[in-house]
Order: structure tokens, then sequence, then C-alpha cells
């Protein structure tokens, strides 16, 4: 959703951390599983990708460091969500992807859309850009600029041809560059195979109580073209979205946020020589939806105004979003290095409608017009066209280095207008008309070296070089701009560098320390200025925000590679915070204050035999403001919003033998803690408590000769969970809320050929 401030459109507001208990629990489970591994008799090879033992561990092979490599080998917290996870936990979207990773949030945007982010990196609703990277393979999707609602439209792919989905814990600055200070969520699609022919069908239906039905279907075909040559995939999949909130008022009605999503894949690949690679690849998805998911809910109570899921409507919101990714990925291998050419196209065109009525209807009537309601519509578009260069070195060496040049280019607008509609047949009333024309253009280039000292022991230092330019205007009309047709506009350009520093120790053939030290930003950005601005407050660009991570951690494959381990401590440094500051009834952004972020991670798989698999998660952050930031009306000390100090999943899984056929049932349950959804003391972006929650999870399955059945129930417990809340867009004592999803029953068929 989004609505309008007087500038236009922006998006919609209105223990210390290491006590002794969590951390003596985090290092007492890494130094028990490190004398186990001490005494086990037998160690796998590491970089196997199937395991010998029935009942190992799988091992992963990731991108992470845009080298193909272990994920156990990588010096910083990857986690691996393998697609066959998500199918069997019914996933179908984003918020559902991440479910399960504790440090992982993102805020709602009643139920399409939200704000990623990582390890408490996030301003709450007063985001300007993205502080999480989403790419696709090594495609980079979204937008650089706080002018397309770039920080609010991460990339919500559906369940098309997913091989897994790697998520980079922390800044990624130097590899991956601006807007990646957070981390990194990569979708890894599957390659097409040149050597048979194979195909599967996909059919799913699911209940949600309260709302309606929903029903999907998917086809996936692979069809070589020559053996070790040539090959082509071809996926797509159809979701319909039965609804689960309602409404009341002119516009009510029930399931208000049905819809469908639909979205389509194809992908060429051609080996012409053994040393050669080109895959093009063409991916498009559209996501249509009635109206949007919020409920009002009272502040000082926590309950509904209207009812469960429930809010009062004076006018529809119907929402597309149309999303087209062509990507070109050439590779050639000299032998002594690896060339890779990437460039990309991305087109997204939103349109929105919102119900401001609750703002502007009261004073209005109040200066004698019959309003019935007022609508907000916009419209954005975002396009990107990237190329990317990377040359990278062979494994195994004693000096390792990769480096690369990039270059994108960014154009963005937001245009949309706001009318009153009139009682007694009578016209609609112009309230504002604006266009926010934007353009982003960046060059970098990029490097890492890594000296393999020893056997054991590795160094690893990296730097990003990087120059943009920005370009930024404002015209806006109507009765809420006095005057003339108001214009603004501005000009940029900065040069940041990022920087990487890793070491890395071999405790024995399956088990590693490592520390790393990284640095991100987000690129600053002009303003756009009325005449009268006051200088004083308001700049004509606003700077980059920037930070530095520091982290140690642990990783083992222990017992005979049946235990997983994965251990890690961080400390956070993010000065010159970017913000939006007011001079008089015009917002504009500024950078101030900084904060502190110190967190710890641990993550525990272990597979005691081939029947039985077992992991567990847990996250504990503490994000604070370390100076008072004038923007937020946010004092030092104060808890970062949207982030859980402390939040954990942990799931259990049984393989078993049913007549004869391969079976599983599983229970999965994570737990997030209680948030702030914005600032202690602030009017700008008020406090609004979010209570902790648990929900629990079912699923079951059973293969057939032919096809395959999996069953799932998403909240079993049907468990109230507060994902966001904002205040200032119904009445002072009410706040518009997003849930989590209620109790979900489904079934998918697959039938593969």
């Amino acid at each position: 959703m989004i609505r309008l401030d007087n500038t236009g459109f922006n998006r919609l507001p209105r223990p210390s951390f290491l006590r002794a208990t969590p951390l003596a629990l985090l290092v007492a489970s890494a130094a028990v599983l490190m004398g186990q591994a001490a005494q086990a008799q037998t160690i796998a090879p590491a970089a196997e990708t199937e395991s010998k033992a029935t009942n190992a561990l799988d091992s992963v092979t990731v991108t992470a460091t845009r080298r193909r490599e272990p994920v156990r080998e990588v010096p910083m917290q990857v986690n691996v969500v393998p697609s066959e996870k998500l199918e069997r936990e019914g996933a179908k979207k984003l918020a559902d992807y991440i479910a399960d990773q504790p440090g992982v949030n993102l805020t709602s945007s009643g139920t399409v859309g939200g704000s990623l982010s990582m390890r408490g990196l996030t301003t709450g609703p007063s985001q300007t850009i993205a502080t999480v990277g989403v790419y696709i393979d090594d495609v980079a999707t979204g937008m650089s600029s706080a002018y397309a609602l770039g920080g609010f439209t991460p990339l919500d792919m559906g369940m098309l041809d997913l091989h897994h989905i790697e998520i980079l814990r922390g800044p990624q600055g130097t590899l991956y560059g601006a807007g990646a200070m957070g981390g990194v969520l990569k979708y890894v699609t599957n390659q097409p195979d040149t050597t048979e022919f194979s195909g599967a069908v996909k059919f799913g239906a699911s209940s949600t109580k309260g709302g309606g039905s929903g029903f999907n279907t998917g086809l996936m075909l692979n069809i070589p073209i020559k053996e070790e040559t040539a090959a082509v995939r071809l996926s797509a999949f159809s979701d319909r979205v039965g609804g689960s909130y309602n409404a009341v008022g002119p516009a009510g009605g029930t399931n208000v946020d049905r819809g469908h999503t639909e979205g389509g894949r194809l992908s060429l690949l051609l080996t012409p020589t053994s040393d050669l690679t080109i895959r093009m690849t063409a991916t498009a998805q559209e996501v249509n939806r009635r109206g949007l998911g919020f409920e009002d809910m009272t502040i000082a109570t926590g309950r509904p105004v209207y009812g469960e899921r429930t809010r009062f409507l004076s006018t529809g919101e119907p929402y597309k979003n149309r999303t087209t990714l062509w990507g070109l990925d050439v590779e050639y291998d000299f032998g002594w290095a690896r060339l890779n050419s990437i460039t990309s196209v991305q087109d997204v065109k939103i349109s929105n409608a919102a119900d401001i009525s609750p703002i502007y209807a009261p004073p209005l009537r109040s200066l004698g017009y019959p309003v019935v309601s007022v609508p907000l519509g916009s419209n954005v578009d975002q396009h990107r066209t990237s190329q990317e260069f990377r040359l990278t070195s062979r494994s195994g060496q004693t000096f390792e280095w990769l480096a690369g040049l990039y270059f994108n280019r960014e154009r963005g607008n937001v245009t949309g207008s706001i009318d009153a509609n009139l009682a007694g047949g009578l016209p609609s009333t112009n309230l504002l008309v604006t266009g926010k024309p934007n353009r982003y253009q960046e060059a970098a280039a990029y490097g890492d070296v890594t000296w393999n000292a020893t056997s054991a022991l590795s160094f690893t230092g990296g730097v990003r070089l990087a120059h943009n330019k920005q370009s930024y205007s404002d015209r806006s009309t109507g009765l809420l701009v006095p005057g003339a047709p108001m214009t603004n506009g501005g000009n940029s350009s900065e040069s940041p560098t990022t920087y990487l520093a890793t070491a890395k120790y071999a405790l024995d053939k399956t088990s590693n320390v490592y520390f790393r030290a990284a640095s991100g930003y987000r690129p600053g950005g002009p303003n756009g200025l009325k005449p009268n601005t006051n200088r004083n407050v308001v700049k004509p660009m606003y700077e980059s925000d920037s930070l530095w991570s520091y982290e140690l951690g642990y990783k083992a494959d222990l017992l005979n590679r049946t235990v997983s381990v994965e251990a890690a401590l961080y400390d956070i440094e993010w000065k010159n915070i970017q913000q939006p500051i007011r001079d008089g009834g015009f917002s504009f952004f500024t950078n101030a204050g900084d904060a502190r972020i110190k967190g710890a991670e641990l993550m525990l798989g272990w597979k005691p035999n081939r029947d039985w698999n077992l992991s567990s998660s847990l996250s504990l952050i503490d994000a604070r403001l370390q100076t008072d930031a004038a923007g937020l009306q946010a004092k030092a000390g104060t808890r970062l919003p949207s982030t859980p100090r402390v939040a954990a999943s942990a799931g259990i899984t049984r393989n078993f033998n049913l007549a004869g056929r391969d079976a599983y049932v599983g229970l999965a349950a994570r737990y997030t803690g209680k948030r702030n959804a914005g600032y202690e003391g602030s009017t700008v972006a008020p406090s609004i408590n979010l209570p902790a929650y648990t929900m629990v999870d079912l699923q079951a399955g059973i293969e057939f000769p032919r096809f395959s059945i999996a069953a799932y129930v998403r909240n079993l417990a049907d468990k109230r969970g507060l994902v966001s809340a904002e205040v200032g867009v119904t009445a002072p004592t009410q706040a518009l809320v997003a849930l989590a999803p209620a109790r979900t029953i489904g079934v998918t068929m697959t039938v593969p050929f």
C-alpha cells in the first residue's frame, strides 16, 4: 500500500544482548560438539555431493562467494532452503520461504510486498532503500534509489522451478554492491539437462480458516535438443488465492484480498564446446489481488475493531504487479580462469489503489465538501539494465582471485492521483496529481584475493570501488498544492567503497572457525527542494549510509556427518542512517543517527539414522540507536523496529515405509519474539508493541510409482500473530495491522514423467 504526504507518494507509515545465559548456551553447544568431533573415528569428505553413509547429512554446493563450493567452506553464515522442503510445507511466496529463518524478517504490506531485512538492519516504516539484495541466480533485481519504492518491493517469486534458496547473512557489499548491507537472498533455479527428456505436472488445493479456497497448478518440461550440447527447460504455474480478510463499509465484502498469481520461465542452455556455456532465461510473473489484507486494531487492547481480519473500507484497493526479467550468462573456461558475462533486463509495473478516506475526508468535510471516499491511485514503473564481467581463477591454488566490472542503469517513476468522490452525483474533486521520475547509473570494479597460507589456514581480502549518479524530479498539481504547479528536482553523485577481510582456519577435515570483517552501504541521492526550503534542515543531497560488520563463526559436520553445527557472533556498527525529515509540510531525506547491532546465531542439524532428521535455529539480536535520530524522532538507546530480540525454529521429520511406499511425516515450530513496530516516543513512526507468537506446522506425504502426494497444515493451532502495524491511517486510537496467515490445510499431487 502507498500513501501520500505533501510531496507525493511514499510508503504507508503513518538482557543487554550478550548476557551470560544465551551466550553460555551458544558457546557450550559448540564446545560439546567440538569435543564429540575429536572422538569421532570416521570423517566423510566434505566436498562430496552425495554422502556415502545413508544416514549422513547432505553436502550442498552454493555460489555465495561467486565460486562453487560446499556451504560449510564459506566463511560466513549461509542458509540453504531446498525447494523440496518448501513444497512439502506448502510454501508459495517470500513470506513462506523465510518463515523458519530466525533473524530474517519481512514486514507485510497487506499480503503483498513488504520490507525485507536481516540481522535487524531496518528502520521500519521509514525505510528509504532496501538493505537486502535479491537475486535470481546471478542476476540482480530491485531498485537502488529511494524514489521508485525499491525498499518495499523485493522480488516475491512463486515456486517457479526453484532448486533452492540461498540466504547470505551479513553485508555483501564487495561482491554484490549497493543495497546488500544486510545480506542477500538468492533464488537458484534448475538448469536445463541435455541428457534426457523429463517433466512434471502439479496440482494443489488449500483452504484457510475463515477464508476462501485456493487452487494451484504447475508444469515443468525439460527438452534435450542435442545431448551434451543444447536443452531447453520450460516451467509455468498458476495460483488462485482464496483470501482471508473481510471489510465493512461502502466497499465491504468477504475475502477482499483474494486474487491470483501466474508465472512462467524459459531457460535455454547451449554448450557448443566443452569450454563455452551459454544460458538464456526469460521470467515473467503477474500478481493480481482484489484488495489488500489488513485489520483495523485498537491500539490500547490489541483487539480487532470490527472483527478478526476485518477493516472499514470506503473504496476498493485493487493491486497488480507485473514483473519480467531477461538474463544472458555466457561462460568461458580458459583453464587458468573462468570468464562470465552476465546481462540482464528487468521491468516491473505496479498499479495500486489505497483507501485514504480516514486521513483526508474529515478535514474536507469540515470545509463543506460532501466527501464519500478519497482513493489514492498510483502506478510504479521500475526498469533496470545491468552488465557484469567476472573473471575467476581456478580453485585449489595457493592464491585464488576474482575480479569483476559491473554497470547498472535504472529508470523509475511513481505517478498517481488523489480524488475526493462527492455525494449527490457531484463530480469528483482532484486533490493532487504527481509524478516522480528518477534515473540511477552506477559503474563499479571489484575483486578479492585468497591466500591459502597452509592446508588449514587461509586469508581473503576484497574491495569494491563504485561511482553512481542520480537525477530526480517531482511535479505536483491539485488543491493540495497551493498556487501554481510545483516542480522540484535535483542531481547527485558519489563514489562509495566497500571492503572485505576474512580469515579461516580448519580445525580438522570437517570443521573450521572463521573471522569476517565486511562493510556495506546504501546509495545516497538527490532531494527535491521547494523554493523556500530551510537549507539548515534539508540538504540538496542526502548521503549514503554505511556499516562495518565483525563476525566470528564456527562450522562443522560432526560424528560421521550425522551432526551439523553453525554458530556465529557478530557486531554491526551502522553509521549516518538514512531517514525522512520534515520541513513544514514537506518530507525529504537526510542522514542522522548511528546504530549498533549485536547478535548471535546457532543452527544445529542431526540425522541419527536414515529415518530421522532434526534441525533447529536460534537468533538473538539487540539492535539500538547509538545517537539521536532527528528524522525518526527517536533517542539514543531506542530499539530499532520490526526485529525480535529472540527468534527460533525447530523441525523433525520421520521417514518410513507405508504399504511398501516411501512416506514421511514432519512437525515444525517457529517462535517470533515481541517486537516494536515503531520507536518509543516518536510521532513520526509511533511505537506499537507486537506480541510474541509461536506457530506449529505439520507435513506428511507418500510416493506412488507414478505420482506423489504431499499434505500440510500451516499454523495448526490458528495462532494470532501480528507481523506489522502502522498508525495514523484510520484513527488516532487504531492501527492498521497485517497478521500471519490463519490455519491453512492443503494437499499437492505431483506427477513426474
